[in-house]
């Protein structure tokens, strides 16, 4: 096939197998010695040879290896879907060094391959993210784009899809990893995000189109986050999701991980702050990133600083109770002792000038 080289073809056939593991297809690749001979061992029914478990189960996954492998099939597939395909071993493979347990090969598709050519810094965070991690998570996002870094991020709802959202809107280059085929766009919320990806960026995953969501795939997905980021920031991540996973991780290929501190009272941040007493670096400014990965930041992006509070007395109140973390209008009329009816109306101010906003029954400032 025309642009493909043998070695793609092989090792996106091979990929794209019944029962496919990532480590079942290192080793079946290296049990062989390369994607090629590989290929033609499974063709000729020879695959059993690399692989464990009883010989019936051997036996049984080589027969079906044997019939499913249909390498022009397979070339005929990439072609159609203009897909680039990154073998281990080749020149243009996007791992800037090896890590443990990577996978052999990686599939993308976007109009922009070349953005992982950047310096590339990770932003993941909790899917339940509060209102305040979006924002830091969208402004981060956009900060990185404009000051040149590409953005690469999981596409999950949460951080990681307002980390895209914000690289996009600064008009920079993004790259959005997944664990499922590229065909299948998820969350289903999110197909106009993969679209704006695939068209300023690159959509990448380890798997053979048609493979769905599966629980199990996200933390296994994670560590290609992790190999291809020059640097991982983590925004808000609880204490065991994905976003810690992916830090530990990058932690274990020796990239720099900076978190972002939160309130003890913000659940939303506990894994933050634990990153942190483990010997993470604190994330105070977009510079801090821009340094790990050796930018210069230029003063091209800021974050976004809040609006100025208004001047009446009861709105200024109702800030300082505040104190920078969200709450209810009825801890609000404790701590400022105002009437209700003065401190619905103070809020409602704040919010018309910006400087809060009401979300899931609680009032944050911004």
């Amino acid at each position: 096939m025309s642009g493909l080289s043998a070695r793609q073809v092989a090792s996106a056939t091979l990929a794209s197998l019944p029962h496919i593991t990532a480590k079942r297809l290192r080793r079946t690749i290296e049990h062989f010695g390369d994607p090629v001979a590989a290929l033609e061992a499974v063709l000729h029914g020879q695959a059993h040879r690399a692989l464990r478990g009883t010989d019936d189960d051997k036996l049984r996954i080589g027969r079906e290896w044997c019939r499913a492998a249909d390498p022009d099939a397979i070339a005929a597939a990439l072609e159609r879907r203009g897909t680039h395909v990154w073998v281990e071993g080749d020149d243009d493979f996007p791992f800037t060094r090896p890590v443990i347990d990577q996978p052999y090969v990686l599939f993308a598709e976007g109009a922009a391959p070349a953005a992982l050519s950047r310096p590339r810094a990770a932003i993941v965070g909790t899917r339940s993210a509060t209102p305040h991690g979006l924002a830091d998570a969208a402004e981060l996002g956009a900060a990185l784009a404009a000051a040149g870094a590409t953005v690469i991020s999981g596409l999950a709802i949460g951080i990681d899809g307002a980390a895209h959202e914000g690289a996009l809107r600064a008009n920079g280059e993004v790259v959005g990893v997944v664990a499922t085929g590229l065909d299948v766009e998820y969350p289903r919320r999110h197909k106009t995000l993969y679209q704006r990806v695939r068209a300023q960026g690159v959509v990448v995953s380890e798997h053979w189109f048609g493979v769905r969501p599966d629980r199990a795939r996200f933390p296994v997905r994670n560590r290609i986050i992790a190999a291809l980021c020059d640097v991982l920031v983590v925004v808000e991540a609880t204490q065991t999701g994905g976003a810690r996973i992916t830090a530990d991780a990058a932690a274990r290929y020796d990239r720099p991980v900076l978190a972002m501190p939160g309130s003890r009272r913000n659940p939303a941040a506990t894994g933050c702050n634990e990153l942190l007493r483990d010997g993470a670096e604190p994330l105070l400014d977009p510079s801090d990133v821009l340094q790990a990965i050796e930018l210069t930041f230029g003063g091209r992006a800021q974050w976004a600083r809040p609006s100025p509070p208004p001047e009446s007395p009861t709105a200024k109140a109702v800030l300082r109770a505040l104190g920078g973390e969200p709450a209810t209008v009825d801890d609000l009329i404790v701590r400022t002792r105002l009437s209700a009816a003065d401190t619905i109306t103070a809020v409602r101010d704040l919010e018309t000038s910006g400087a809060v906003h009401r979300q899931r029954g609680f009032v944050w400032p911004r």
